[in-house]
C-alpha cells in the first residue's frame, strides 16, 4: 500500500514453470496506481519471472526520468505514464503495483 495517498493493491498471480500465466489485482486508490496496475497485469501475462522483473526495473527507470526507458517499446502502454516522473509525490503511486509484483516473485 501507499500511505501517502491511500492506494492499496492486492496482486494475485498464477505462475506455472516460472511463467506468469495470470495476473490480476484488486485495488483502490488514485487513477495512477489503478492504471499502472491494470496495464502491468496485461504486460506481464505470459512473461517469465526474470522478464517481469526486468520490466519492473525499466518501469522504475522511467519513473526516475530515464528517457531511454520512456522510449522502450517493451513497456507498451505504460509509456503513457512517463510524465508521472515530473511529479515525485506520484511516483510511488505508479510503482506500487510493480513493487507488489517484485515482492511476490522474489524468493
Amino acid at each position: 500500500n501507499n500511505p501517502l495517498c491511500g492506494d492499496e493493491i492486492d496482486l494475485q498471480l498464477r505462475v506455472d514453470d516460472d511463467i506468469i500465466k495470470e495476473a490480476r489485482f484488486i485495488g483502490r486508490g488514485c487513477s495512477i496506481s489503478q492504471a499502472a496496475a491494470s496495464m502491468m497485469t496485461q504486460l506481464v501475462k505470459d512473461k517469465s519471472i526474470p522478464q517481469a522483473l526486468a520490466l519492473a526495473d525499466r518501469m522504475s527507470a522511467m519513473m526516475q526520468g530515464d528517457d531511454g526507458a520512456a522510449r522502450d517499446k517493451t513497456l507498451g502502454e505504460l509509456r503513457a505514464l512517463a510524465g508521472v516522473s515530473k511529479f515525485p509525490v506520484r511516483i510511488k503511486c505508479a510503482l506500487l503495483p510493480w513493487n507488489a509484483l517484485t515482492d511476490a516473485v522474489k524468493p
